[in-house]
């Protein structure tokens, strides 16, 4: 089938399907479309030429999916705008030398080598694994069942191959037609036999979320720092009071001073604790004084911790995995001269320790923010023997766009690809409970002032660890580096074919 349509017309359609699939707006099926013109364009296209159509796709990707990130600092968007763009324009490079090269497989190899790189935006301090296209099937209930097999990174490569086959269909090969359709089948199938195998049963310990809902303008001011904790205060109260809970969750620097330097506060929280018998997750800035010779030297930390009903603080946990530039200008310590940049960004040091707690029988971690987005740290923490995850976020920076959607759909993924219950409580939202099979027991509303409780909903019996905890995460790293041996080689034998050529 011949289509009259530009190339750089394909790459616009093809960003803005997968755009739209992406943004939780109900169009998530456009995912099974989207890399369609992609490849049409692909394989009309020189390596060349790929590499700038492939800038175009991320722009287009980039300016649907992430405007928001406009409302927090227009270098953030534009650095991701031109990161973005430029990553997928090589990659698309690549992929078109790979093409060239191994024509006869190139159709298995694409979502191999697209999965890959799905893993390498995990890695290195400018990562930023935001969009993996399997995150469009978020709403999909009996698809991403899928997930506890080979994570987020399957259910990509099963989206990606429909895409191919579909593609495939389209220049009248309909033998691929049956394949579509097995594969559907079984996908299902397997998403029902998980729904009616996997029970669940609520544990003797009850949990509570505090959305707060305070504004982003509101947060750091001075004069608000104590009617904003107050607040806080009474509805850990009322929580466990009225509701019994037994752990109550606050979201991402709820507290919006170095509580563990505030002697006045630290010491108010305990007594709420031990007065009220309650637990309390609560998330807060933190620093460290360290001298360096005779230099004195201040190292800050996005962190939370744990305080138990005796009023006694765990071990803090400061958050691992740093958005690039928003929290910290990556290379810092490699670069120093980057120092001198000042755009308003953060600069928080990494933390290192990868800390459990322990509550009345169960371990949990906390990621914040933008770790929810990371499998290999909720898979790190399951293996290690989680018995539920606890997310804590600040989405209020991205108002009411879609942003915070994105955000909640991702970190969603994490329960099923662990078969752990989920707690994510955010500052405006979207606050919810997720069970082990990714459904939602309670959730919260953007931009509204809510409670959520639930006692926790483990699985009825042990089900042991899923595969994607055992060893289903080495799937994206065999793809990783199995795509880095046929660039490599594409490249190389380029290389030696021109030079040959030229003599």
């Amino acid at each position: 089938m011949h289509f009259k349509i530009n190339k750089w017309q394909l790459a616009i359609i093809s960003g803005i399907l997968f755009a739209l699939s992406f943004i939780g707006i109900g169009l998530g099926f456009l995912s099974f479309l989207a890399f369609i013109p992609y490849l049409m364009l692909l394989k009309r296209s020189n390596p060349k030429q790929s590499f700038f159509y492939g800038l175009l796709f991320g722009a287009v990707l980039i300016i649907i999916s992430a405007y928001a990130i406009l409302f927090v600092r227009i270098y953030a968007f534009l650095g991701l705008l031109i990161g973005m763009a430029l990553y997928l324009g090589l990659l698309s490079y690549f992929i078109k030398k790979v093409e060239l090269k191994f024509p006869k497989i190139f159709y298995f190899v694409f979502p191999m080598i697209w999965i890959g790189f799905d893993h390498f935006m995990t890695l290195g301090q400018l990562n930023f694994p935001w969009f993996n296209i399997g995150y469009s099937l978020a709403d999909y209930y009996y698809l991403i069942q899928f997930a506890d097999v080979l994570g987020i990174y399957g259910l990509s490569f099963v989206v990606i191959l429909i895409n191919i086959l579909i593609y495939r269909l389209l220049s009248s090969r309909f033998k691929t037609f049956k394949w579509i359709i097995l594969i559907f089948i079984l996908w299902f199938g397997y998403g029902i036999y998980k729904h009616k195998t996997i029970q669940i049963k609520p544990q003797n310990l009850k949990i509570g979320l505090i959305q707060l809902n305070v504004n982003q303008e509101d947060k750091w001011k001075k004069e608000l720092f104590k009617p904003i904790t107050d607040d806080y205060i009474e509805q850990i109260q009322n929580l466990s009071t009225k509701q019994n809970v037994n752990l109550v969750i606050l979201p991402e620097s709820a507290i919006a001073k170095n509580l563990l330097h505030n002697h006045v506060y630290q010491h108010k929280f305990s007594e709420i604790a031990i007065k009220n018998h309650v637990n309390i997750v609560v998330g807060f800035p933190d620093y460290d004084v360290q001298l360096k010779g005779q230099t004195r030297q201040v190292k800050y930390y996005n962190s939370a911790t744990l305080i138990d009903s005796l009023g006694k603080y765990h071990e803090k946990y400061s958050k691992i995995k740093l958005v690039p530039f928003g929290e910290r200008i990556p290379l810092l310590n490699t670069l120093p001269i980057l120092k001198k940049l000042q755009f308003g960004q953060a600069n928080f040091e990494y933390g290192v320790n990868h800390n459990l707690y322990e509550l009345n029988g169960f371990d949990f971690p906390i990621l914040i923010c933008f770790e929810g987005v990371f499998p290999e740290l909720t898979r790190d923490y399951a293996a290690r023997g989680a018995d539920f995850l606890v997310v804590i976020t600040n989405d209020a920076w991205f108002q009411k766009t879609v942003f915070p959607i994105e955000h909640a759909n991702n970190t969603k993924l994490r329960a099923i690809e662990t078969r752990l219950p989920l707690f994510r409580v955010a500052n405006t939202g979207i606050s919810y409970i997720i069970d082990p099979k990714g459904r939602e027991i309670r959730k919260s509303k953007l931009f509204t002032k809510e409670n959520l409780v639930s006692y926790l909903p483990s699985t009825l019996e042990d089900i042991g660890k899923t595969f994607f905890v055992k060893i289903g995460y080495i799937f994206p790293i065999i793809c990783f580096w199995s795509s880095i041996f046929l660039i490599l080689y594409s490249l190389i034998t380029s290389w030696i074919l021109f030079r040959n050529y030229g003599k």
